[in-house]
């Protein structure tokens, strides 16, 4: 009997170490759900915040634009029109990191794209976002986008200004640079808006012989003198016709859009300085015997200075970022230039300035200004496109085209002190130039350096692993 008492109590023993080793290994089954459970849950919650921070980043990167703080400190410029903005602030006690790509597309749309990531123990918790977006003009941008009101007009001269064609004549018509890539076709995408004007007061302040005008034509007080084309109908052709953009009729001359009350003032250029620039200096033998000269960087504006420049017939310039090139003395250019999108240059010359260029033909001609800085003569001379604004309001300009069919196409505006047009030329203003048609004063800032604002194109959210692929 008492070997069976303490068997028996070996069995109970047993059965609790038994069930104590259940309990326990329920207990550690329990606590390993709640430890899981509990990471699950922080893990959602931690996502939530990298979505919130992975759309601030966005948000910081609209700014950004608005504010024109790209290329800041903040934002470091990394390669051709991308920025980039990293921000480490913890969250709570887990370590972050925000980081947001901005990438210029062009035409003012922008590609932002923003990653959030979250330390958690090692274990990374990432969102992202992509956004893309597109920048309007202002109001001062739309007018003033070349720097300067006189060319919110199209052909502007101090003095005077004369049309004079033999056949096949001259037109003039305005068109928008940004619809069919900026190529303008006479009566297909060109409109009548564009404004040949001079405030002179005296005899003949404008002459126009075998011209066709889709715009208005005014003077200070100085008569414009044109053959209507009624009186003479067996020499249509070498008539003038002045059609305003309400005009109902088709050809001839509609008196609603010649004028004599013209006072907009013409002002002297204003003059860059190489302030803030890379400053090259190139020699008159370099532009005589290089014929593929590249200027400039998407990183860092170039100021380039040279005595006189005279580039080869057979010479391609091309462009890229911003380019200020201050020719001391004359200017000879020859060949084409090609200037990249989202690049501009400004070519200044102290004495006369002669364009034989056979094409520059970007699509936006607020890229390109030649800039005269005296008393001088311009010369356009049998170029085939010239996209551009010329700034001589002191000078003398011709345009000259190569004549026959097709005509040279100036694409652009011209400020000077007297304006000729011959051999055939076809004369578009960009009215992306400035809209100032109605206001004489020529001054259309409000002094204050606004952007337009942000249309949001497209948003989503993005697989971490391709956010800047």
């Amino acid at each position: 009997m008492k070997t069976v008492y303490h068997s028996r109590r070996g069995s109970v023993i047993l059965l609790a170490m038994i069930f104590s080793a259940i309990a326990i290994l329920s207990i550690v089954y329990m606590s390993r759900g709640l430890i899981t459970q509990h990471r699950t849950t922080v893990r959602y919650g931690l996502g939530y915040t990298a979505f919130h921070l992975a759309e601030s980043g966005i948000e910081l990167g609209m700014h950004a634009i608005t504010e024109e703080s790209l290329g800041s400190s903040d934002w470091s410029k990394t390669s051709d029109l991308t920025w980039v903005y990293s921000d480490d602030s913890p969250v709570g006690q887990y370590d972050s990191n925000t980081t947001v790509r901005v990438v210029e597309q062009g035409g003012g749309e922008y590609l932002i794209t923003s990653l959030a990531t979250i330390d958690m123990a090692g274990d990374s918790v990432q969102r992202a976002v992509e956004t893309l977006v597109r920048q309007g003009l202002s109001e001062e941008q739309e007018e003033e986008n070349t720097g300067s009101g006189v060319f919110a007009y199209g052909m502007i001269a101090r003095d005077k200004i004369k049309l004079n064609h033999n056949n096949p004549g001259m037109i003039v018509a305005s068109y928008d640079s940004t619809v069919d890539n900026g190529v303008p076709e006479f009566g297909v995408n060109t409109g009548r808006y564009v404004t040949v004007a001079t405030p002179a007061s005296g005899d003949s302040a404008i002459k126009i012989n075998n011209s066709t005008v889709h715009g208005s034509i005014r003077t200070g007080g100085g008569s414009v003198k044109y053959s209507s084309g009624y009186n003479n109908p067996n020499q249509e052709d070498q008539n003038a016709i002045v059609i305003g953009p309400d005009s109902s009729q088709t050809s001839g001359v509609d008196a609603n859009y010649i004028s004599t009350d013209f006072d907009g003032e013409i002002t002297d250029p204003d003059i860059p300085t190489s302030d803030g620039y890379t400053v090259v200096s190139y020699d008159q033998n370099y532009w005589q015997n290089t014929r593929t000269i590249s200027l400039g960087n998407t990183l860092t504006p170039t100021w380039v200075d040279t005595e006189r420049i005279s580039t080869n017939q057979n010479a391609t310039m091309t462009i890229y970022g911003t380019v200020v090139i201050d020719a001391k003395r004359n200017l000879n250019l020859g060949g084409n230039i090609e200037i990249q999108p989202d690049a501009s240059l400004i070519i200044m010359a102290g004495e006369n300035i002669h364009v034989n260029a056979d094409y520059i033909d970007q699509q936006y001609p607020s890229q390109f200004q030649i800039i005269a800085k005296n008393s001088q003569d311009v010369v356009l001379n049998n170029f085939d496109v010239f996209t551009g604004v010329i700034n001589a309001p002191n000078s003398n300009v011709r345009l000259a085209g190569v004549g026959g069919s097709p005509k040279s196409q100036f694409r652009g505006a011209v400020v000077a002190s007297y304006i000729e047009v011959t051999n055939g030329t076809e004369f578009y203003y960009d009215v992306n130039l400035g809209d100032g048609a109605s206001d004489d004063s020529g001054d259309y800032s409000d002094g204050e350096a606004e952007v337009g604002e942000l249309e949001l194109v497209s948003w989503a959210e993005v697989s971490p692993s391709k956010a800047f692929n």
